[in-house]
């Protein structure tokens, strides 16, 4: 966020009724002919500063586990975001995916022996470096708040209250709404698991964002879903499946969500980058990836490519402008400046690739803009 939080704040809200409709109108990225000026920073547009909020968004966050043996960064953590705290802190809002609970014991899910038992178990004292890098929230729905069944989830609400960071995504809070500069942000998160709030359940999404519209001025939703992996890259049609498991119909949902008054959707899950899209004039991000895991996790390659979005609001929810900071995971140490953009590039041509249609303009420096 804009200030540095010196002072753990316990707030929380539960946002209750009413439908948007989106006044814009457009679907899909295409090349940069026509667009909307820009400045070198990537967060310009025709608002003007007084009327336009600054979103920060990044994907999967893990920092470190102490289950079943200790895979933890150095120092509690210290040095991982000190990389991008500058612009996690100057936006308005700050936001990110929860993969796994913070907490210190917990009866395990799986079997400890399969080689697919991936649990993860954050350390209290590792979770305040959430607070001193600007997070302002954290998405909960995801296949790794119940590694450790209720007890776990519920500590890791009750650590996460201790820091002050807003959290949404389990059936036990739904949604939050949070003050930040005069104005209401409302967060709601889905994810692919029965044991989450679910993007499959479409009559779900649409009574929780439609309850949380009215008590907001930006609404914010971000999601859990897709399958994994490098080959994954691309935002198919349809519903997606992994290992026999449902992981969403995202084409469906994002749209779906802004339709009901999301004003903007962000994704992760595949532990991997995807495509970019503007749907009636607001911004969908299908997948940030992983952000910040730099132990327990692999981050060779695409799985260490890890942007961070900022995108800027009209009051209408409407995107402006912004831009995809490029960063790559180091092992240990966590995420570190890319100055290649072949993170935004990536993100570039994927959009490119899987909306041809769009008029979300994505240049080789994560700039964006849109076009006329």
């Amino acid at each position: 966020m804009m200030r540095f939080k010196l002072i753990f704040m316990l707030l929380g809200v539960v946002a209750l009724a009413a439908c948007r409709p989106s006044s814009a109108s457009g679907s899909g990225v295409g090349d940069t002919s026509g667009a909307l000026s820009a400045s070198a920073s990537g967060v310009s547009g025709q608002a003007t500063a007084d009327d336009t909020v600054t979103i920060a968004m990044v994907g999967d966050i893990m920092l470190g586990t102490s289950f079943p043996k200790p895979k933890l960064p150095p120092d509690d953590g210290k040095l991982i975001f000190t990389h991008c705290a500058d612009l996690l802190r100057d936006a308005d809002v700050a936001c990110g995916n929860l993969e796994g609970v913070i907490a210190t014991e917990g009866k395990p899910r799986k079997n400890i022996e399969s080689p697919r038992a991936f649990m993860f178990m954050m350390p209290p004292k590792n979770a305040e470096r959430l607070v001193e890098a600007g997070f302002d929230f954290m998405g909960l729905a995801n296949n790794h708040i119940f590694d450790f069944f209720e007890s776990a989830a519920r500590d890791t609400e009750r650590n996460l209250d201790s820091l002050g960071i807003a959290y949404a995504g389990r059936k036990e809070c739904e949604s939050v709404v949070r003050e930040f500069g005069g104005k209401r942000y409302g967060f709601c998160a889905f994810g692919h698991e029965d044991y989450c709030l679910r993007t499959q359940d479409t009559a779900a999404v649409r009574r929780i964002i439609t309850e949380l519209r009215s008590r907001c001025d930006i609404l914010i939703v971000c999601f859990h879903g897709g399958a994994e992996g490098s080959d994954c890259r691309h935002v198919p049609e349809g519903t997606e499946m992994f290992y026999g498991d449902d992981r969403g119909n995202l084409r469906l949902f994002t749209h779906h969500a802004i339709d009901c008054g999301a004003d903007i959707v962000y994704g992760h899950g595949p532990h991997v980058v995807r495509a970019m899209e503007l749907y009636k004039g607001h911004l969908i991000a299908y997948s940030l990836g992983n952000f910040a895991t730099p132990v327990g996790m692999g981050v060779a390659s695409y799985t260490g490519y890890a942007p961070l979005l900022l995108a800027r609001l009209n009051s209408r929810g409407e995107l402006v402008g912004g831009k995809i900071h490029s960063f790559i995971q180091v092992k240990g140490l966590g995420p570190r400046r890319d100055s290649s953009n072949v993170v935004a590039r990536e993100i570039q041509q994927l959009s490119l690739d899987d909306f041809p249609d769009s008029r979300l303009l994505i240049a080789d420096d994560g700039t964006l803009s849109i076009r006329k």
